[in-house]
Formats: C-alpha cells, sequence, structure tokens
C-alpha cells in the first residue's frame, strides 16, 4: 500500500519546479536589460541562497547546516559548478545571441544527455524501455512545437546555440553525480539545497565583483519596478526550486528528474503566448501534447 502512494511524495514537487523553471527564461530576459550574464546569474543566486538560509533558520536547521560532513560538501562543490554557476551563466549568455525559445527546446534535450551518462559513465541506474520512448516522444514534441527542423537553427547565432549545449550536458552529468554520490550521504534535501545554492552565490558573487570592477560598472541600464520584481521571483525560485529538485532526484531517479525540461517547455510556451503575445499554431499544439505525453511515459517504472 506504501508503494500506491509513493508517486504523491515527488510529483507536487515536480510540477512545481515545471513552473518555476518556464518562468525563468523569461524573468532572466528581464534580468538581461539591467545586468550582464554574469551579473543576473550571479544576483539571481545570490538571492536564492538568502531565500534557502531564511527557510533553513525558521525550520531550526542552522547549526546542522555548518556541521554537514567534509566529504558531503566537497561534492557539493561539484555540484554547484555543473547544476548552477556554469549552466546558469552559459543559458543567461546564449539568451543574448538566440531566442528564448530556442532556449527552451535545446533544454528540452536534457534527458538524452542525461541518460547517456547514466548508460557511459554512472551505469547507477537501471532504464527502462519504456522511459526511453517517453524522452524520445517528448523530444520530438518539443522539436515539433518550436519548429526546429533537422539541421537547422534558422537565424540563431551558433555561439548561443553551442552555449546551450554545454550546459544541459553540465546537467546531464549532475544529475545522476547527486543520485550516485550526494543523496545517499544525506537525506536533508533543504540542507543540501542550502548549500549547493550558497556555494554557488559565493562563486559567483566573486566573478560578478571582477568583471564589475574591469568594467567598472555593475549594471547596464537603471531597473524598473516591473524588471525589479521579476527578478526577485527568479533568485527567490532559484533557491527553493533546488530543494523540490533534491526530493525528485532522491524519490523518482534521474532519469525522472531530467524529464522536468518537458513541461518546463510547455509553461515556456504557455507565458509566450499569454504573457508575451506569441503565435500558437496547430504545429505547436501537437508538439506541446506530446511533450506532455513523453513526460508522463518517462515517470512509468514498468520495463
Amino acid at each position: 500500500m506504501s508503494q500506491q502512494k509513493k508517486p504523491a511524495v515527488w510529483i507536487p514537487q515536480y510540477l512545481l519546479l515545471s513552473v518555476v523553471w518556464g518562468a525563468s527564461f523569461a524573468f532572466t530576459e528581464a534580468g538581461l536589460e539591467v545586468f550582464t550574464p554574469l551579473g543576473i546569474t550571479a544576483i539571481r543566486h545570490v538571492m536564492g541562497a538568502l531565500a534557502l538560509l531564511i527557510v533553513v533558520a525558521l525550520m531550526g536547521k542552522w547549526q546542522a547546516l555548518f556541521r554537514l560532513p567534509k566529504l558531503l560538501l566537497q561534492r557539493m562543490i561539484v555540484v554547484s559548478l555543473l547544476l548552477n554557476v556554469i549552466p546558469a551563466y552559459l543559458f543567461a549568455f546564449a539568451q543574448n545571441l538566440v531566442s528564448t525559445v530556442v532556449a527552451s527546446i535545446v533544454n528540452s534535450a536534457t534527458p538524452i544527455l542525461t541518460l547517456l551518462m547514466i548508460w557511459l559513465v554512472f551505469r547507477s541506474e537501471k532504464i527502462t524501455a519504456l522511459q526511453v520512448t517517453g524522452i524520445f516522444v517528448g523530444l520530438i514534441g518539443g522539436l515539433l512545437a518550436l519548429g526546429i527542423s533537422p539541421g537547422s537553427l534558422g537565424d540563431n547565432d551558433p555561439l548561443g546555440v553551442a552555449a546551450v549545449l554545454l550546459a544541459i550536458t553540465c546537467y546531464g552529468f549532475a544529475i545522476p553525480y547527486v543520485r550516485k554520490y550526494v543523496t545517499p550521504l544525506s537525506s536533508e534535501t533543504t540542507l543540501l539545497a542550502t548549500s549547493q545554492v550558497a556555494i554557488a552565490s559565493v562563486i559567483l558573487i566573486v566573478l560578478y565583483s571582477l568583471e564589475s570592477l574591469a568594467n567598472q560598472a555593475w549594471i547596464l541600464n537603471p531597473p524598473s519596478s516591473n524588471q525589479l520584481w521579476q527578478i526577485l521571483v527568479l533568485g527567490i525560485g532559484t533557491g527553493i526550486a533546488y530543494i523540490w529538485h533534491f526530493q525528485v532526484i532522491e524519490r523518482a531517479g534521474s532519469a525522472v528528474a531530467s524529464t522536468i525540461t518537458y513541461p518546463t517547455l510547455l509553461v515556456s510556451l504557455l507565458i509566450g503566448v499569454i504573457a508575451l503575445g506569441e503565435a500558437f499554431d496547430l504545429q505547436m499544439a501537437i508538439g506541446a501534447g506530446l511533450i506532455v505525453l513523453g513526460s508522463w511515459i518517462t515517470q512509468q517504472r514498468r520495463a
């Protein structure tokens, strides 16, 4: 009977992650009007770390945060680099060169990279034929939804596309790394997320300070009130979302966690249509349906 209830433990977090990360592309666009790519990456992580530290304090786990094992902290540095510092900067950098929709569609290939890493590097989780089918159904849906044809990226800058590909390669390695080397050492997802984002924020703020001193400027343009609230939401979401991310990885596995990029893409499409007034045609509707279907199939655990 306990197995019947298990999916409900991680599905809410999975859905919340989709909303937060799906909206993050639009919020990052707003941030890039105020900060450099490195700047918005640093600011969102500092804000995320502060939000998580408040959560830790309210939960009465402040002392436990500073008692995490040395081995765990060393591994969290790797996680911070591969899940935060490098990919977050690369996505922000890419969004100055390619459209948000292209960044979203390339991001939807994360499960493919994750599976390759699981099979070729970690060999730690059994991936069923059904899960593989779901991943490819979702990927095809993503390509269809955004009108990307084989061998054609349209008018997008190849450097921007390469940056996103490198970012999701980091994700592909980091997700199974967390499952194999991090979550076995601690089940305290809030402490794991806090240490991850805090380490990333320290690294990023140092890099951003050096960049700002070199450029003799901390911001590109004064922020409007609308931009400020979007950056605030982006920062808080950056922190809280990683609590849910650890929970999904721990409870559902790396393959399922990587499929978050599919409903994330769907959320990005909806925001584009409703908030930004972008076109939504039959091809995009069919593709979006395949994304949902692929995500659902991949969550099934039967071989």
